[in-house]
């Protein structure tokens, strides 16, 4: 199952920053950065300990689709290592869809 995106809304506004979420369990993140050889996405996953040798939890790479690509494989490798599987498949949000709006609108608490 894909993970889906939420974009880190404390991140600067035209920033490419986002979380990428199992169900409401953040487990990694993907942004973009100014390297040596131009503009490159990092990613990470988030909160897991041990996995197997061929499994990383971090790297940089050319796209965006390329960090997504690489954090999805790395998270599949630990959810196999680790004996666990997603119970829930919630459908995988657009880059610029916060997965809750704040109700600023109505005056309750």
């Amino acid at each position: 199952m894909p993970l889906a995106l939420m974009r880190n809304f404390e991140a600067p506004q035209d920033a490419t920053d986002y979380y990428l979420m199992s169900g409401d369990l953040r487990v990694g993140r993907i942004y973009e950065r100014q390297g040596t050889q131009g503009l490159e996405f990092l990613w990470a996953l988030n909160g897991v300990f041990g996995g197997p040798h061929e499994m990383r939890v971090a790297g940089m790479v050319a796209t965006f689709d390329q960090a997504q690509a690489a954090l999805q494989e790395n998270w599949e490798k630990w959810l196999a290592w680790a004996k666990l599987q997603e119970l829930s498949d919630p459908a995988p949000l657009s880059p610029s869809e916060p997965p809750h709006a704040p109700d600023s609108e109505s005056g309750s608490a």
